[in-house]
């Protein structure tokens, strides 16, 4: 099988990234068997600070993303070492410093291509990457979709959530066109999910009229075992296999495998 590689993207701040990109690769190596690979290409590292905790200071430095990033930019082959964090999963961590290094990055030629260079050195070795993009659409964002076969757009209760989406169809149609990204989107979810607030409905309601069977039918709700899991460096599958939360993200794995076997026939 080959590696499937899907972008986590949205903009804006607060919509769940990192909680998902973490127990959507727990929930498929739970369910399947599968190997599955997270990039934290996120300059704020929040799914390495949730993976690893306080251990996240002992990380080598040539263990980083923007140390492999470094290796690319001076044309010598990437050396990509990702971290364990449960059986099934392993992390290609990041620091506050990629922030940095995404400055360098928008000055060096072939600028949008240097995280597809990564990428393809996991080839064979995950049935599975996950890439936790920034909440910006900059350089990063671009790498990873340039280098992705899907695009998963989580949003929340928030109507500029949703209409940020506008942009993200744009970046990604410019990339399509410009620099042939064969990136896909896969799909849509609501996060942080409150059912009794009519915000949330309307505004479920109003992507469902709007992007059809491309909003998922799962959306997770709001549950608090979910930041405790990410406190305790746990995915919540194994933190609290029987609330809300594990409930919620083992519908939308399941829902993301079959979305997925179905798009690349």
């Amino acid at each position: 099988m080959k590696t499937i590689t899907t972008a986590l993207v949205n903009h804006k701040g607060g919509v769940a990234k990192t909680t998902s990109v973490l127990n959507l690769a727990a929930g498929i190596a739970r369910t399947g068997r599968k190997k599955v690979c997270i990039i934290d290409a996120d300059m704020q590292a929040n799914t390495t600070m949730a993976a690893f905790g306080e251990e996240m200071a002992n990380i080598p430095e040539d263990m980083l993303l923007e140390n492999v990033l470094q290796a690319v930019m001076q044309d010598r082959l990437p050396e990509v070492k990702p971290l364990v964090w449960l059986e099934g999963v392993d992390v290609l961590p990041t620091s506050l410093d990629l922030a940095a290094m995404e400055v360098i990055m928008n000055t060096a030629p072939g600028r949008e291509f240097m995280l597809r260079e990564i990428v393809r050195a996991l080839e064979g070795k995950y049935d599975y990457v996950f890439i936790d993009c920034p909440p910006s659409l900059g350089i990063i964002t671009q790498n990873a979709l340039m280098a992705s076969d899907f695009v998963l757009i989580p949003t929340d209760g928030n109507y500029f959530a949703m209409k940020g989406i506008e942009k993200i169809h744009y970046i990604i149609s410019l990339l399509q066109r410009k620099l042939g990204a064969e990136v896909r989107v896969l799909g849509y979810f609501m996060a942080k999910f409150n059912e009794r607030r009519k915000l949330d409905a309307d505004i479920r309601e109003s992507l469902e009229q709007v992007l059809g069977d491309k909003v998922f039918n799962t959306a997770i709700r709001n549950n608090v075992a979910l930041g405790e899991a990410q406190y305790k460096a746990r995915s919540i599958f194994d933190y609290a296999p029987k609330s809300a939360g594990a409930e919620d993200y083992l519908r939308l794995t399941e829902e993301f495998l079959v979305r997925v076997k179905r798009m690349s026939k």
